[in-house]
């Protein structure tokens, strides 16, 4: 089952970029991920700040204090899944959108400089995007 699947029978709302679009999304977020381990790179990414999740309650206030909550964030799993979700929605529903042992992504908040790594460790980076 693709992600665009599963985020329907889970009724989460998403626009899912077609093949051009993901594969230059792709492109760009690569520079924020680390290139030599799961997490955020520091040349491309300030005020790195790291969560081992052990808690989900606790990682969504985590996450709630340092991520914005508007417009939207792309969804970056690979170079054919990339979803568009509101910020909202993302912040609410993270957890369903992630699956430890599987998953690595990076979202990009669209009005602003922040960055989140999600590693399949279960743990979560929160960032700003220095080229912004």
């Amino acid at each position: 089952m693709s992600r665009a699947q599963q985020y329907s029978q889970a009724g989460i709302p998403a626009r899912w970029l077609e093949a051009t679009e993901a594969r230059h999304a792709y492109d760009h977020a690569q520079q924020y991920g680390h290139p030599q381990r799961y997490g955020l790179n520091e040349r491309s990414v300030a005020s790195i700040h790291h969560l081992t999740i052990a808690s989900r309650a606790m990682a969504k206030a985590w996450l709630a204090d340092r991520f914005p909550c508007n417009g939207t964030v792309q969804v970056v799993y690979g170079k054919a899944e990339v979803a568009v979700v509101e910020t909202a929605v993302f912040l609410e529903r993270w957890q369903e959108m992630f699956m430890p042992g599987r998953d690595d992504a990076i979202v990009l908040h669209n009005p602003s400089a922040a960055v989140l790594f999600y590693c399949h460790e279960d743990e979560l980076e929160v960032g700003e995007r220095r080229d912004r």
